[in-house]
């Protein structure tokens, strides 16, 4: 139980101090972008892409490999998770040698990182990794932060006076007309 405490202690602060952490996929290793909006809401458009189906609890295994074919976004979505926003797509130059390598072009190429690394976490990483990988992530998130900075957004614009409401502040309407 005492470890168990140090470890939420440790996330908590390393989350506060925004201290950077790495993971390992396959052979590489990869540190964890920082938490940003850009990043929450590019997750959230991967998750809606994610099939909606009911599964019968009674047969998960079944169900489960009947969806399958349709969850190829799990792995773009943890591959977001841990590029963040910015490093999604990067561009590089790279030098073509033509004629028995005497001349050389450079030629500047575009590299989609969230491509390249879901691949290999759909193909290097068990399900229970990925799930584990996804839940710490999301955990460092700051998502309750994200989730208070809408709500008081949201309650703003719901308080915000109407046009009714400007034109003659002293009428009140009754509720339902």
């Amino acid at each position: 139980m005492n470890k168990e405490k140090e470890n939420i202690e440790g996330l908590v602060s390393d989350t506060i101090l925004q201290k950077p952490y790495s993971i390992q996929i396959g052979q590489e290793t990869y540190e964890v972008a920082p938490p940003s909006i850009a990043t929450l809401i590019l997750a959230s458009e991967l998750i809606s892409q994610l099939p909606k189906v009911e599964l019968d609890k009674s047969l998960v295994t079944f169900e489960s490999l009947r969806i399958a074919k349709d969850c190829k976004v799990l792995g773009d979505i943890v591959a977001t998770l841990i590029l963040g926003a910015e490093n999604i797509i990067t561009e590089a130059t790279v030098v073509q040698k033509s004629l028995f390598g005497l001349v050389r072009t450079r030629k500047k190429v575009t590299i989609d990182n969230r491509s390249v690394l879901s691949d290999k976490i759909l193909k290097q990483l068990s399900p229970s990794k990925v799930n584990a990988l996804t839940l710490k992530i999301i955990n460092r998130m700051e998502i309750g932060d994200f989730f208070g900075l809408t709500a008081s957004l949201i309650e703003i614009n719901l308080l915000k006076p109407t046009k009714a409401g400007e034109a003659d502040p002293k009428e009140t309407i009754a509720s339902g007309r």
